[in-house]
């Protein structure tokens, strides 16, 4: 229609069909196609490659030993602390809901700059088992604010004192724990009356403590029958 008027075709006018215009493909979609779109991975050093390739459906990152990246005789404080710069700045990262690193020797300095990361998502499952945190570096998770949406904590075999067990129980940033495996450390008696007695950690309903040198029959008793841990379902002290 032109200048409100019917426009007619004449007898015998082809027409022309329209391209069909091609979906966009998505982040996922052009990484499966790497052949076609170019690799994704062109541009990236070794070890970023490693994190990739580590990364699963864009929401779960899994490095449980530091093997992908070093022989296991330099799984250095250097190395953790390498790592935890490359993953504080790495954009791929930014969907992941699920953090699973291991034995990478991350240490207190480590999770220092990962809890500094503007690149991180708040995740909602975090395990960081065997990385040498320490006292220091629980007291740096436990008051940062990226950590805030973790529901499922595990921080076992990190060296973990009576006062690494207290930066937990008042922490304000873990409110909404509900898993939280500390096996392997040393918390010891009042580092689990610390978590008995906790305001913050009031929500889990799992709870392990094994092996954390927790001997006294009273302490036990205060756990399995503490008013503030009312949801808790599976408790396990020794």
């Amino acid at each position: 229609m032109q200048n409100g008027k019917q426009t007619r075709l004449r007898k015998g006018t082809k027409i022309k069909k329209m391209k069909k215009v091609e979906k966009l493909k998505n982040w996922e979609e052009l990484v499966n196609d790497g052949e076609q779109y170019g690799d994704p991975t062109s541009k990236l050093t070794k070890d970023q490659k490693a994190i990739f390739e580590n990364i699963k459906d864009q929401k779960i990152l899994k490095l449980q030993d530091a093997y992908v990246f070093v022989k296991r005789d330099e799984v250095t404080r250097e190395h953790g602390i390498h790592l935890a710069t490359l993953l504080s700045d790495f954009e791929p990262l930014s969907s992941v809901h699920t953090i699973i690193i291991t034995h990478n020797n991350l240490g207190p300095e480590g999770i220092k700059i990962i809890a500094g990361s503007s690149t991180l998502p708040k995740v909602d499952y975090l395990h960081l088992g065997s990385n040498n945190l320490g006292d220091e570096g629980v007291e740096a998770l436990s008051s940062c604010d990226l950590f805030s949406e973790v529901k499922t904590l595990n921080l076992e075999q990190n060296g973990i004192t009576e006062r690494g067990a207290k930066a937990l129980a008042t922490s304000s940033a873990l409110t909404k724990l509900t898993s939280l495996n500390l096996v392997d450390n040393k918390i010891g008696d009042r580092g689990a009356l610390a978590i008995a007695n906790s305001d913050t950690l009031s929500n889990l309903t799992y709870l392990h403590l094994g092996g954390n040198r927790i001997k006294s029959e009273e302490t036990k008793k205060v756990l399995r029958e503490s008013k503030k841990l009312t949801q808790l379902k599976t408790l396990k002290a020794f």
